[in-house]
């Protein structure tokens, strides 16, 4: 196997791995930090089902889409 490919894979999934936890700290820190509440708006009804689904045990929560 040509060693340059292989390095070239690793580099690949380091930065998927990279961009993938950055965009879950991004996220994370957008869901946590509503001052008047977080709205989400869903375009996609199988994430929209999965969001209620995960945030059914708080009352205030609304998706709309």
């Amino acid at each position: 196997m040509d060693n340059s490919k292989a390095g070239e894979k690793h580099e690949c999934k380091s930065s998927d791995r990279m961009a993938d936890q950055i965009i879950r700290n991004t996220y994370r820190t957008l869901m946590t930090r509503g001052a008047k509440g977080c709205y989400i708006y869903c375009v996609d009804p199988h994430l929209k089902a999965y969001l209620q689904r995960r945030l059914a045990i708080q009352s205030s929560v609304v998706i709309s889409g």
